[in-house]
């Protein structure tokens, strides 16, 4: 500020603010929420999101559909039985239970929709949607079947027992390709001894073994060749799908 050009040009700009009220503060730290606030203003793809949660805790639980997939599976190891409980939110919940009695595969599938009805209202839950892929079960539940089985009727007494305590409630048959998710949890239930199914780690092999390279001879024909290809593997508990540190670095080296 020694120099004279540059302390002129500080006169100036002084004698043209002087004309406002105009007061210098210092900047102060910036707060936490101040970043809060920074976050939410550059993030307006995260305002749709907070408003369903928002709607989803003003509502009451009990009147939102939610739904329900069952499946049992029977084997000469045992019986199992898959539960997935999906929220209106696409929320879920997996249970993969495991009978530790003998059961008939009929007999494992309504196992697995009285335990889920049982899950359903212990959550209070009072509208749900059941979907199984047991053609029998289901059109027992509906009154279009009648059975003359002990087993089966006593069954068939709990599920609609369990049905009344609903406000409201609907059971229908979807194929075995679109219950695949309980399907499979049965047949862990069934096949795994208890404490074994949540241990499991889950590989995950991002490509396949091997590549396609194309070559061209001298007589610039194409041909095929095979190759092995390096893969990218990892594991990760059920608990740590969701939350992976590395899925962005995976998808990266992808491409």
């Amino acid at each position: 500020m020694r120099k004279p050009e540059l302390s002129g040009r500080m006169v100036k700009w002084y004698v043209h603010l002087s004309g406002y009220d105009l007061k210098f503060e210092h900047r102060t730290a910036i707060k936490s929420q101040a970043l809060a606030d920074f976050a939410s203003d550059f993030s307006p793809t995260l305002q749709e999101q907070a408003d369903s949660e928002i709607l989803t805790l003003s509502e009451a639980k009990g009147e939102q559909v939610w739904e329900l997939h069952v499946d049992g599976a029977s084997n000469k190891k045992g019986a199992g039985v898959g539960l997935v409980l999906k929220s209106p939110q696409e929320e879920q919940i997996i249970q993969a239970v495991r009978c530790e009695f003998k059961s008939m595969n009929n007999e494992a599938e309504y196992e697995a929709l009285i335990l889920g009805l049982q899950l359903v209202l212990e959550l209070q839950i009072s509208r749900i949607e059941v979907y199984s892929d047991s053609k029998l079960i289901v059109n027992h539940v509906n009154n279009v079947y009648t059975t003359r089985d002990p087993k089966m009727i006593a069954y068939l007494e709990v599920a609609k027992d369990l049905k009344l305590r609903f406000a409201s409630f609907n059971i229908q048959q979807i194929p075995r390709d679109q219950n695949v998710e309980a399907d499979a949890l049965a047949t862990l239930g069934a096949a795994f001894t208890p404490g074994a199914v949540g241990t499991i780690p889950f590989i995950h092999v991002i490509k396949p073994g091997i590549r396609q390279n194309e070559q061209q001879n001298a007589s610039k024909a194409t041909t095929t060749q095979w190759t092995y290809e390096a893969r990218i593997l990892y594991t990760a508990t059920p608990q740590e799908e969701n939350d992976d540190w590395r899925k962005p670095y995976i998808s990266w080296c992808l491409g």
